[in-house]
């Protein structure tokens, strides 16, 4: 184990950079509105970009942590929740939202089967990756180091939800239809989630990966999001709830098994 003082100003500094160089992206962003898409892409690849900054010192940290991206040898069961949980959350949230309010669409527009594959890819790629680096991969073990996995969990979620908050200001990005509070309460449960499945995995970041990009792209297929649904956040709020009783369970488990 690290020395305690030692790992937190690694933490601080991760956070610095990771800030840093995603909110001077978004930042410049709102700015130059011409050059959006391509700042907005390389903002998103600031966690990932500050956890190589920092192990680029420590070969064998650094090996540690690249190892943990095709770490593949995990049960079966995370790669299925990882998988499953984000799509059947979403579809639950939805038919409780029929049954709660007798309207809205619960399955995505037809489209060809090819198209949630190319999406999924886009996200993994272009969103997920530049992300689960640096909060799973260098900032979650530091925390778990120092703190239980629950409260581990909710720092992480904090600064996780934080880090989005220049995304709310850019014009057009779907952020600005989420109620913050709304979107701050997904991103902590969530993190809780990400916690088990790391934990689960022996620390590979092949699970967080998939249920990041899975989550997303999900919430852009189907029907969820204020902006496809008139501007009513009802079936967002129901989604949220069930993730937050899902994190609420496990925080549960994760105090117990601590004990």
């Amino acid at each position: 184990m690290g020395d305690p003082l030692d790992d937190m100003r690694r933490l601080g500094r991760f956070c610095l950079l990771a800030f840093g160089v995603s909110w001077l992206c978004w930042g410049g962003a709102v700015l130059a509105p011409g050059a959006a898409p391509v700042l907005k892409g390389l903002g998103g690849f600031g966690p990932a970009v500050a956890a190589l900054v920092l192990v680029r010192r420590r070969p064998a940290e650094r090996r540690a942590l690249l190892r943990r991206l095709v770490q593949w040898r995990i049960p079966l069961r995370v790669y299925l929740l990882a998988l499953v949980l984000p799509v059947a959350g979403i579809v639950l949230a939805l038919v409780l939202t029929r049954a709660l309010t007798g309207a809205g669409a619960i399955l995505p527009q037809h489209m060809p089967p090819w198209v949630p594959l190319l999406v999924f890819g886009y996200v993994l790629v272009f969103s997920v990756a530049g992300e689960e680096l640096g909060w799973r991969g260098l900032a979650l073990p530091l925390l778990l180091a120092r703190l239980g996995p629950v409260a581990a969990s909710l720092s992480l979620g904090v600064v996780w939800a934080a880090w989005h908050a220049p995304l709310f200001l850019l014009p057009g990005d779907f952020h600005g239809a989420i109620p913050p509070l709304l979107f701050g309460a997904q991103v902590v449960a969530s993190s809780l989630v990400y916690t088990h499945l790391h934990r689960t995995a022996g620390g590979s970041l092949i699970p967080a990966h998939l249920f990041h990009a899975v989550f997303n792209s999900a919430v852009g297929l189907f029907p969820l999001l204020p902006q496809v649904r008139g501007g009513d956040v009802t079936a967002l709020a129901v989604a949220v709830g069930l993730l937050c009783l899902l994190a609420f369970w496990l925080a549960l488990v994760m105090r117990r098994r601590a004990a």
